[in-house]
């Protein structure tokens, strides 16, 4: 020990300043001064992790000392003295990168505080990876926005490439709207449609967004209109473990219809509600006409509505009505709602895919696109113009050509082909005279009309 007392003094007097010291030091090295050193040489010195000015150095026997910045330190681990002057000199370099990492100099070279962080929050979390899953839109979502006053966005979509589009381009929900029936399947009305065809689309519509938007299924003419209201909540759990849908839509407001809505709502399905033109129900509407034009009947959309929201409904649907009913329907409600063809005054809006992209240009389709419905593109002519080109090129040759016909063989391999088919070349081109003249004798028999033509005259 005294050869260890010697080493300190030396090592002492080697520091001439003594430079200020990080309040932080390893946890196994007792940063001392140099008189506590050589007046006491216990091997159990405890400390406490403050400042110099504050800290307290005891040891066994509970005497408290308060030491100067340190000039060596004690290592219990190996019972010896080490310098700390290489630590004084890298902690010395480090809080000079600090301090000059925070401040800058003027045209004058001097120094000042840099203030570009002043302002700032401090940001603990990290940021987003590119690859993370986006937030997912709830029912929860579509409430908050309409609290906030910003405006809900929803497509409707039948099928796998439009629900990649919608998602891609951030709108809030998906409807998967019984309008299937007319838009992908061609009937004149949404009736027909059944309930396993629109589990069918909405599987669909599922994978093209699985992850982002609120998915909405819309409940088929003749599945939830029963007495009994277990009916509709079989139908509705099917909508949403076979079909991955996040909801269902339920059209009309009556009292019956609301029962339905608040049973389907008990049982853990949400709903969205649906009141003006009820698209389902043209039989008693007498066709596709815009709802709530008097005040008598204006004002039993709005019950139709509150009795909805009673029942537990997330949203409402409404459809073609006159934009002062729909705003009056809107701010008499806490849930949000979606127009279409009702004025700006709703809580949101949405459009069908093919309808707002023009997807159909044929007249009989034009015919029938709404009046509400603007057009942001005209996709249906860039669609017949691109079959319209490949009809012509294939009949011209143009297409394929050697551009898009990237499959050859080696030319030895081209040369053995050839050899191959010339084994039986003969045979081949006698069958192939055989039935090119059974073909020209039926084309012939054809031409002739024996049977009359289309309009029955021969």
């Amino acid at each position: 020990m005294t050869k260890q007392l010697h080493l300190a003094r030396i090592m002492a007097r080697s520091v001439s300043s003594r430079p200020s010291f990080s309040d932080t030091a390893p946890s196994t090295i007792l940063d001392a001064s140099r008189d506590e050193i050589i007046g006491n040489t216990s091997k159990n010195w405890k400390r406490t992790r403050l400042p110099w000015n504050n800290r307290k150095i005891v040891n066994s026997e509970g005497t408290v000392f308060r030491p100067t910045p340190p000039l060596s330190c004690y290592d219990f681990n190996s019972h010896s003295f080490t310098t700390s002057v290489e630590n004084i000199v890298s902690k010395r370099k480090f809080s000079n990168t600090i301090r000059s990492s925070n401040r800058v100099r003027d045209n004058d070279g001097n120094s000042h505080p840099s203030n570009k962080n002043v302002g700032k929050p401090a940001d603990t979390k990290k940021e987003r990876e590119p690859n993370s899953k986006p937030k997912k839109v709830t029912t929860l979502s579509l409430a908050s926005k309409k609290r906030r006053g910003q405006k809900i966005t929803m497509v409707t979509a039948y099928d796998y490439p439009s629900a990649v589009h919608v998602d891609r381009a951030g709108v809030d929900a998906v409807l998967v709207g019984d309008s299937c029936a007319m838009v992908e399947l061609g009937f004149e009305t949404t009736q027909p449609i059944t309930l396993d065809q629109m589990i069918h689309h909405c599987q669909a519509v599922k994978r093209g967004a699985p992850n982002r938007p609120l998915l909405v299924g819309d409940m088929p003419f003749g599945s939830y209109e029963f007495e009994d209201c277990d009916v509709a909540l079989r139908n509705a759990y099917r909508m949403i473990k076979e079909g991955g849908m996040d909801a269902v839509k339920f059209e009309g407001g009556s009292e019956s219809r609301a029962k339905v809505v608040r049973h389907v709502v008990d049982g853990g399905v949400a709903v969205l509600g649906h009141v003006g033109l009820t698209p389902q129900a043209i039989s008693v509407l007498g066709g596709f006409r815009a709802q709530g034009r008097t005040a008598v009947r204006a004002r039993a959309l709005l019950d139709d509505a509150l009795r909805l929201q009673e029942a537990g409904a997330f949203g409402i649907v409404l459809e073609c009505i006159p934009a002062n009913v729909a705003t009056a329907i809107t701010d008499a409600l806490e849930i949000p709602t979606i127009g279409i063809g009702a004025g700006g005054g709703t809580s949101g809006q949405v459009l069908v895919f093919h309808d707002l992209l023009g997807m159909l240009s044929h007249p009989h389709h034009e015919e029938f696109v709404p009046k509400f419905c603007k057009q942001y593109a005209r996709v249906g002519v860039d669609i017949n113009n691109g079959l319209a080109q490949f009809k012509k090129e294939v009949e011209d040759g143009a297409f394929p050509g050697d551009q898009y016909s990237p499959y050859v063989m080696t030319k030895k391999e081209k040369i053995m082909f050839e050899d191959l088919l010339k084994v039986d070349a003969e045979k081949r081109r006698s069958k192939h005279e055989e039935a090119a003249s059974k073909l020209k004798q039926s084309d012939e028999y054809e031409q002739l009309n024996l049977y009359g033509d289309k309009n029955g005259s021969r």
